[in-house]
Parts: structure tokens; sequence; C-alpha cells
């Protein structure tokens, strides 16, 4: 009697326990692998490491051959005292000049740049003290050719944290730039200008974007 007793108690507690097997609930979700740790995407380097915020970077046409190079200031304008123009080098080994990226929210908790969120951008190069404020990013319309050029120049704030990375290729680390005007959604791709009389490519907003990787400049 008493080992039917102990049986019966045995077979009840083990009904009563939690099945894994056949529960519906699981108060406890763990991440996988098909789901994204979190909604914003950090912007990788050629070697997959985070591009770190005020860190210095070049950026570098991903196609070789007719792509070029990294984008260089250039002084286009013989008008203007300062270098103001956004160029791809026509050099497939020249990385172009560093450029720092700042998150545009200013957040001091801001250490990594994601994509697809607005950012600033700059030349970390050496200029007179005539032109030192001189390397902003902004867009600039030009009446003359039509095009709305990429400069650097002292630009406000509101046209110059305009700009976003947008990722293209996940498994090469490829993105392009975006601008999206003030106070709306609408965005555009920056993209390659020959200009036929000054005989360069320069970076103009267009239909079809630049593309390019991102090099940590002690490379």
């Amino acid at each position: 009697m008493k080992a039917l007793t102990l049986a019966l108690f045995l077979a009840l507690s083990l009904y009563l326990l939690p099945n894994p097997a056949h529960s519906r609930f699981n108060p406890i979700r763990l991440p996988t692998t098909h789901e994204p740790a979190s909604s914003e995407t950090p912007v990788l380097d050629i070697n997959g490491d985070e591009v770190r915020a005020g860190g210095n970077y070049y950026m570098v046409s991903a196609i070789w051959g007719a792509g070029g190079g990294g984008l260089r200031l250039a002084h286009l304008d013989m008008m203007s005292k300062c270098a103001s123009d956004v160029i791809v080098s026509p050099n497939d080994l020249d990385n172009g000049d560093p450029i720092t990226i700042t998150p545009a929210t200013a957040d001091p908790e801001s250490t990594v740049v994601m994509a697809s969120t607005y950012q600033t951008f700059r030349f970390n190069i050496a200029t007179n003290k005539l032109c030192v404020n001189n390397v902003n990013w902004g867009i600039q319309h030009d009446s003359a050719s039509g095009q709305y050029f990429l400069k650097a120049g002292e630009f406000v704030s509101d046209n110059s944290n305009q700009f976003k990375i947008e990722l293209v290729d996940a498994n090469l680390n490829f993105y392009k730039l975006t601008y999206c005007q003030f106070g709306s959604d609408k965005c555009y791709n920056v993209g390659r200008f020959h200009d036929p009389m000054l005989r360069t490519t320069r970076l103009a907003l267009s239909n079809s974007p630049f593309v390019f990787v991102i090099k940590p400049t002690d490379v």
C-alpha cells in the first residue's frame, strides 16, 4: 500500500512540473540569428569594425578602375579664396583626404556612427587661418550647370547635418550617401558628376549613388 501511494505521488509530481516540450508560453525570449538585436545598424569600415563618431576616416570609391579613389577637397573655383569642391580622386590608390563623421544629434553618448541616421561631415585637413572653418559639408546649387554640388564651407547646422550613410551591400560593407531636404523626408542620392570643363569628377545630387567603402586613416 505504501509503495502504491509513493508511486501515485511521484506520478502526480511529474505531471505538475512544467513541460518545456509542450508549453505554449515562454516568458523568456532569447534573441535569435533571424532577429536583429536593434533597429539601428552601425556603419562598418573595411575591417568590419564600427565607425567611431568623431574619428578620422577615408571614404573611397568601392568601384575600381573608372570608379576612382577617395574623396578630396579641391580648389576648382579660382574666384574663391578657399578650396570648397569635393572631388573623387582619379587615382584608385589614392585614399583622399581624412574625413570626420559626427552624429548630427550631438549626443555625447553617441560613440558609434549609425546607418540611416543624420550625420555631419567635414574634412580634417590643415588649412590657412582664413579657411579653417571652410571644411564642413553641405549642398549648394550651381546656376551655371544646374547641379546641386556637394561643397565644403562654413555651412550652418541645418544645412550640414542632413546627410545619411545608407547600407548598399552588407557582405562587402558598401555604402552610399544621401541628402535629405530640411524638414522633409525626401532624400536624394549623392553621386558622381563628371565636369567636362574642369575634367574632374565631382559629387552632386544624382539618381545614381556614389558607392564607397570606409577606411580608417591608419591603413
